[in-house]
């Protein structure tokens, strides 16, 4: 399927790692020129380096999500480095307090965790919103959530609440943008393998191979990230993407 991306351009947050690499590379695949942008510029960098080897065209800017200053002039250069932007795909976030109850949690670390995973998403919409706006493309917004969002697990309260936010920021802005013919939609993943899920959840030796639940490979979300930026998705919008194996459809019914 031809998803009608080529040639447009892409700013990507938290691509130096985990499901902002994999969807950085595959917005590359489809002719997309992208703008990776971390908090870890070596990462980015790397990344970017990987995308113009294999054909591409990419660059990074690093850039801490959580400071407005920061965000405004990451977003600024981005636009300039191509002459646009298009799609903005929103990937980055932490997981930092999994496994600490509601009364363990210091209001510095709970602010941290909103503070890239909530404002963290806002901002980059926020300051890049004129150069979508004036785009000749069909620009559009997608956002990592997640399941969390939706259903709570014990001891995970500060994440839970802040990709709760994300998915309401979403339903938000898509109805603000639309008069600006903007979609917004996100993706809801249980779990991912990467970097931060593996930090968070303890995850060592031999990675997720032994687990007894499913696990997507961030090439999973990338894929669906860049599925709902396209232009063959036209009619969704607000659209929380949950992809969690099936898991959420099935009863607790004991029977």
């Amino acid at each position: 399927m031809d998803l009608q991306l080529a040639e447009g351009i892409a700013v990507v947050t938290g691509a130096g790692s985990g499901i902002g690499r994999a969807t950085a590379k595959y917005l590359a695949a489809e002719g997309v020129k992208v703008v990776l942008l971390d908090i870890d510029l070596e990462a980015a960098e790397q990344n970017a380096r990987e995308i113009s080897t294999e054909g591409g065209q990419a660059a990074a800017i690093r850039v801490d999500l959580s400071d407005e200053n920061s965000t405004g002039e990451a977003i600024a250069e981005a636009a300039a480095t191509f002459g646009g932007i298009d799609y903005l795909v929103l990937c980055a976030g932490i997981s930092t307090l999994f496994g600490k109850g509601v009364d363990e949690i210091g209001a510095a670390a709970w602010d941290r965790e909103f503070g890239v995973n909530v404002r963290g998403q806002w901002l980059p919409v926020k300051f890049a919103l004129p150069s979508l706006r004036a785009s000749s493309r069909a620009a559009a917004i997608s956002i990592v959530a997640s399941d969390s969002a939706l259903f709570a697990a014990p001891l995970n309260t500060a994440y839970e609440a802040t990709k709760g936010a994300v998915l309401m920021l979403t339903k938000g802005l898509a109805v603000d943008l639309r008069p600006d013919n903007i979609r917004v939609n996100c993706v809801c993943p249980s779990v991912v393998d990467t970097p931060q899920s593996r930090a968070a959840l303890g995850i060592v030796e031999g990675g997720y191979a032994n687990v007894d639940y499913p696990v997507h490979s961030p090439e999973d979300i990338a894929r669906y990230l860049t599925l709902l930026i396209s232009p063959v998705t036209a009619t969704i919008n607000g659209h929380p993407l949950v992809a969690d194996f099936g898991y959420s459809a099935q009863s607790n019914f004991p029977a």
